[in-house]
C-alpha cells in the first residue's frame, strides 16, 4: 500500500538511490493556488544537511512539478512532483547486499519480498518522507482556502530524558525553525542541541517526542466508529517509520489517566480536541513518540545519518495531518447533511 486517503489521495513513489522519488496527489480540487515556490519551502525545512545535528547528505530537494497545475492553481487533475536524488553514495552499502543491519526492516524485507533494494534502505529509507511532505503541502494550500484560521504546528518535546515546557498557544513554524532543535523552549533546547551533537560524536542515537498542535478545526471532522479523527491521525503518524507511539491530549495526559474521574474529565484540555471520534472545536493535540535511530557506531559516525531524528521529522508529521485532515474535509463535503 503506497496511497493514503480515500478522496483527497497521496502515493509516493522511489526509493532513496533511485532516480527520484516523487508524489502524485488525486483529488485535489481545481482552482487551489499553488507554486513550486511553495512546495520548496516546505522541502527545505525538512531536507537534509541543514545543521550540526542533522546528517550532512547534501540533498537540495528540488521539486518538479509535471502535472495538474496550470498558471499557478490546480486542475483538478492528478498532480505529479518529483525530486531527483543527486548525493548517492551507493557503495557505502555494498556489503549490505548480504548482511541485514540491526534494527532495520532488512531481514523483514528479504523474508517477505524476496528481493530489495539494499542502497540505503530503499524503498524503507526516511527519504521517502519527502514525498509527504509534498503532498501534504497541496493539503494546507487545498485547507488554506476555506479555513484561512487553520494552524498546524509541531515540535520537538522531548529528547532522550530531556523534556521542554510547553509553549502558549498561537505557537507559529516561524518559533519552532528558530532552532536547529526545532524546540520553542529557549533553555531546554541548547541542552537538546548538545546531547545530540555528543550522541553524533559517540555513533549513538536519541529518540524522543515531537507535539502537534492543531488549532482553528470546525466541529464534527471524521466519523463516530471506524472513521474516527484520532484513528485516522494514529494511522498516518504510525505510518512514519521512526514513529513507535502517539497519545492524544494535552502533554501530561499518561500521568493524569491515574486521576479519578471526577478529576478527569474536570479539565476541559483532557481529551485533546477530539470526542466521540469528532473534533470538538478546541485544539487538537497529540505527543508522537520516536524511537531512537537504528543506525549506530561506525556507521553512524560517517555522517550520512541522523544521530536524532525528530528536528527533521517535524514538517513531516505536520504534512501528515494536514492530508488527513483535507481528506476529511472533502469527505464531509461530499455527504448530505440531515436537517
Amino acid at each position: 500500500m503506497n496511497t493514503l486517503g480515500t478522496l483527497f489521495r497521496l502515493t509516493t513513489f522511489g526509493e532513496s538511490h533511485g532516480p527520484a522519488l516523487g508524489s502524485i496527489i488525486d483529488g485535489c480540487p481545481a482552482g487551489v493556488p499553488l507554486t513550486t515556490e511553495q512546495i520548496q519551502v516546505a522541502l527545505d525545512r525538512r531536507r537534509p544537511g541543514q545543521s550540526s545535528i542533522t546528517t550532512a547528505r547534501a540533498e537540495p530537494d528540488q521539486v518538479e512539478i509535471l502535472s495538474g497545475v496550470f498558471e499557478g492553481k490546480t486542475l483538478g487533475t492528478p498532480i505529479a512532483a518529483i525530486v531527483r536524488n543527486t548525493n548517492q553514495r551507493s557503495g557505502d552499502y555494498d556489503k549490505l547486499k548480504s548482511e541485514d543491519r540491526p534494527g532495520h526492516a532488512d531481514a523483514v524485507w528479504r523474508e517477505r519480498f524476496k528481493h530489495r533494494d539494499h542502497r540505503g534502505g530503499g524503498r524503507t529509507s526516511g527519504r521517502e518522507t519527502l514525498c509527504r511532505v509534498i503532498g501534504g503541502t497541496i493539503a494546507e494550500a487545498y485547507l488554506a482556502q476555506g479555513f484561512p484560521q487553520l494552524n498546524t504546528v509541531a515540535w520537538v518535546s522531548q529528547v532522550g530524558d530531556l523534556v521542554s515546557a510547553v509553549p502558549e498557544p498561537g505557537l507559529t513554524r516561524a518559533q519552532v525553525d528558530a532552532h536547529p532543535t526545532r524546540c520553542p523552549d529557549p533553555v531546554a533546547r541548547e541542552e537538546m542541541s548538545r546531547r545530540i551533537l555528543a550522541a553524533k560524536e559517540d555513533g549513538d542515537s536519541l529518540g524522543g517526542c515531537i507535539d502537534i498542535r492543531v488549532e482553528g478545526l470546525p466541529v464534527g471532522l471524521g466519523e463516530p466508529i471506524f472513521g474516527k479523527m484520532k484513528a485516522l491521525l494514529a494511522h498516518a503518524m504510525g505510518s512514519v517509520g521512526a514513529v513507535t507511539g502517539v497519545v492524544w491530549g494535552p502533554p501530561d495526559l499518561l500521568s493524569r489517566i491515574a486521576q479519578p474521574g471526577k478529576v478527569f474529565h474536570s479539565r476541559k484540555d483532557t481529551y485533546g480536541g477530539i470526542q466521540g471520534g469528532l473534533s470538538n472545536g478546541e485544539p487538537v493535540a497529540l505527543r508522537v513518540f520516536f524511537k531512537p535511530p537504528a543506525t549506530l557506531a561506525e556507521h553512524a559516525k560517517g555522517g550520512r545519518h541522523d544521530p536524532c531524528i525528530m528536528p527533521r521529522a517535524v514538517p513531516v508529521l505536520e504534512s501528515m495531518v494536514s492530508l488527513v485532515l483535507a481528506d476529511l474535509i472533502l469527505q464531509l463535503n461530499a455527504r448530505p447533511h440531515s436537517a
